[in-house]
Parts: structure tokens; sequence; C-alpha cells
């Protein structure tokens, strides 16, 4: 009963382990693999719940890596992939603008911007996300980068 993950990861290390192998040779494994695929069809998973990415970042606050923290919290609120937010630089930070129009007051992060010729997972450049929640991300973040340079990864 083992997941499609599993089995092919288990393919792949027979082919390495066994001299002048390739998948390729193997086509009742690769029929298998298929069979499993069909049976029972890959499906999303669900998020971590907040209570646990919290308590995690919380941890590691306490293990003195703020940053980290930041970042894991970064990732579950803004919905970011591990490589995007590793890809940020302190530039992607935005304040919030003077004058606080509506849709204005928060702190935002620009994913993959265009010109630094960078493309989400999902194929769109210069994607905003608000930091709206929680309302001490932003500030903290904002902190994080003081004194650096604007070219300069967020997330050393």
């Amino acid at each position: 009963n083992a997941n499609y993950g599993e089995l092919e990861k288990s393919t792949a290390a027979v082919i390495l382990f066994t001299p002048g192998a390739a998948k390729r040779d193997m086509p009742r494994v690769k029929r298998a693999l298929n069979g499993c695929l069909k049976a029972k069809p890959p499906r999303s998973r669900l998020p971590l719940p907040e209570e646990v990415v919290y308590g995690l970042a919380g941890i590691l606050l306490s293990m003195g890596h703020k940053a980290v923290a930041l970042m894991v919290i970064l990732g579950k609120e803004g919905y970011m992939r591990p490589m995007e937010m590793v890809n940020l630089k302190c530039e992607d930070l935005r304040a919030p603008v003077g004058g606080a129009q509506v849709g204005l007051q928060y702190y935002t992060v620009t994913v993959a911007p265009e010109d630094r010729c960078e493309r989400r997972k999902t194929g769109v450049s210069d994607d905003a996300i608000v930091l709206d929640r929680p309302d001490w991300l932003g500030p903290s973040l904002m902190e994080l980068k003081s004194g650096w340079s604007e070219l300069a990864p967020l997330f050393n």
C-alpha cells in the first residue's frame, strides 16, 4: 500500500544500484507505476494548521533564528513557495504609502519582479502580496532589512 512517490523512489534506487539498468528497459515497472497512479491519483495536501506554523516560528525565534521565523510566517500568510522566499531581495519589500488610501495602508512584497526576469511557477511576474495579516509582519520584515543594501537578499 505504498504511495506513488515511494514506488518511484524505489524504482530510482533499483536503477541506481543496478549496473546498466534504465527505466526504459523496464516496461513492466513503468506499467505498474502507471497502474498505481490510476488506482490512487495524487491529491493536494491540506495546508498546515496556523497553530503549527506559528508554533514552529516560535521555536525558531526562541533559538535565535528571527529571519527564518519571519520567513516561515511570510510563506504561510503569502501562500509562497520556498524558492520564492529565498529569491526575495530587500527592494521587494515596500512600506505603506503615505496618506493611507484604502488598500495602500499595508506593507507589500513583490514576488518574481519582471525587471529581474523572474517568474512564478504559474508564469506570472510582478505579483504583489499584501501583508495585512498579522499586522506586525510588515514592520518586522522592515526591521530585518534595515541597514542592508536594496539588492541584498531579504533572508540571509
